[in-house]
């Protein structure tokens, strides 16, 4: 099934942002986390090479599928496509690097989700797909000779590459997430809208970048600086994801729902993770992580929730229930 569209937004039409600005969409949690507790061997990976998730859609796409449907089942309103890592640079660091490796992974993991998203569609409650995009490892920002050494234009090359197969597996928008570079954000969007015109369709486009403790990107980046870039590039949704709690992520997003007029997406981990006996652990309980996601609903106004590393079924089903008891903010949208 193609994406589902009716929100008018200039030349795009989208059901995702009609119903963005309905109600509070949820995301799902971590694939990551789920993929571990499933105890795989090495086996399970393709080629053997243990840890290389993306290449479960081919290899073992019952768990992935798995992984999806338990979100699903627990409420959730969007997938995330096991993609994260499916860039033509990244896949190249498991001797699968050409055009034809990132079209295989995506559109198969975008179809897998498509599949799954619609097994529990029903006309009162849709549900959509995230064609996920992570980092490329490369940071365009910096004079660091290995990891600056990409041009701006190959860099949007890598994203167009990734973003077709992806819209063309059935995915209702693109989402960007775990930035820590602007320069790489900006190549992200240029990519896209460059894909957008060859295929003659477009998509939104979800661009989530990620704070640390301080409340900066890696290399400095402030939310405001953040925000007016991202804003800039007439992305439809912005939001933070990953690497700390929603402890640590409250100030920001108060800063976005009362700055921004764009839909704001939440996604933390389940707390900063936490090294016992060499293994991370996640501290935030379903309870606790759901009040926070349940306060920035109805404090700030958020309009997409999720949970990023460490977030399980569990933990969504109690953020659903928890935003279920409270009255959102509403917020001035463009």
């Amino acid at each position: 099934m193609p994406p589902v569209c009716c929100y008018v937004r200039g030349s795009m039409t989208s059901r995702y942002l009609d119903e963005v600005r309905r109600r509070t969409v949820v995301f799902d949690g971590a694939m990551g986390t789920s993929i571990q507790a499933r105890k795989l061997k090495k086996e399970d990976f393709l080629e053997g090479k243990e840890g290389w998730n993306e290449s479960l859609v081919l290899t073992r796409p019952d768990v992935i599928a798995g992984i999806h449907e338990s979100f699903l089942a627990a409420g959730c309103d969007a997938l995330e496509t096991n993609t994260f890592g499916g860039s033509r640079l990244k896949l190249g660091e498991y001797g699968h690097g050409t055009a034809d490796d990132v079209h295989r992974f995506n559109f198969a993991a975008a179809q897998l989700a498509r599949k799954c998203a619609d097994k529990f569609t029903t006309p009162e409650h849709p549900r959509f797909v995230a064609g996920s995009v992570g980092p490329s490892g490369m940071l365009p920002s910096t004079d660091d000779p290995e990891l600056g050494k990409i041009t701006f234009d190959e860099l949007a090359d890598l994203y167009a590459e990734q973003a077709k197969p992806l819209i063309e597996g059935g995915c209702d928008l693109l989402l960007i997430e775990t930035s820590q570079d602007m320069l790489e954000v900006k190549a992200a969007i240029v990519g896209f809208r460059k894909c957008f015109a060859n295929i003659g369709r477009n998509v939104p486009i979800q661009a989530q970048i990620t704070l640390d403790v301080t409340q900066r990107m890696l290399l400095g980046t402030d939310i405001g600086a953040a925000m007016t870039t991202l804003e800039a590039l007439a992305v439809d949704v912005i939001g933070l994801n990953c690497s700390t709690g929603p402890r640590e992520m409250r100030d920001p997003v108060r800063f976005l729902c009362e700055n921004s007029r764009l839909p704001i997406s939440v996604i933390p981990n389940a707390g900063i993770p936490e090294n016992r006996d060499g293994q991370a652990v996640y501290p935030e309980t379903p309870a606790d992580f759901s009040r926070q996601m349940a306060e920035f609903v109805e404090e700030f106004g958020t309009n997409i929730v999720g949970g990023c590393c460490g977030t399980t079924p569990e933990h969504m089903k109690a953020v659903i229930e928890a935003i279920r008891r409270v009255t959102p903010k509403q917020r001035q949208l463009g």
